[in-house]
């Protein structure tokens, strides 16, 4: 992995919230949590790219960090979701939805991130 940043993200919802927690949760297993605030939260990690718009999305960014990888689905509107595992394969892997996951791993492939 190259020299891991500190990234903050807007999780689209307070910490606080299932949704919040869930990312933080997600953040905590592969990855080092260095702050958070309101909807804001830092983790370590190298930023390997974003894919633009898929399917229902405003955007899937894609991250390597210290114990895998972490995707960041932006909605338009938030919550926003997250997903991670040892590898991409594995994070592709957690996403819930069938359909999104399937669309979020083509706009992956297609952008050389998966």
């Amino acid at each position: 992995m190259p020299d891991a940043d500190q990234h903050v993200i807007d999780m689209g919802t307070p910490m606080e919230s299932l949704e919040g927690l869930t990312i933080i949760d997600i953040l905590n297993e592969v990855s080092e949590v260095r702050a958070l605030s309101g909807r804001l939260v830092t983790f370590v990690g190298t930023h390997l790219g974003s894919t633009g718009p898929v399917a229902d999305l405003a955007d899937v960014e894609a991250y390597a960090c210290p114990n895998g990888t972490f995707l960041h689905g932006v909605t338009a509107d938030g919550p926003h979701w997250g997903a991670g595992g040892a590898t991409m394969t594995d994070a592709i892997a957690a996403i819930e939805d069938d359909d999104v996951r399937d669309d979020v791993a083509a706009a992956l492939a297609s952008h050389g991130l998966a």
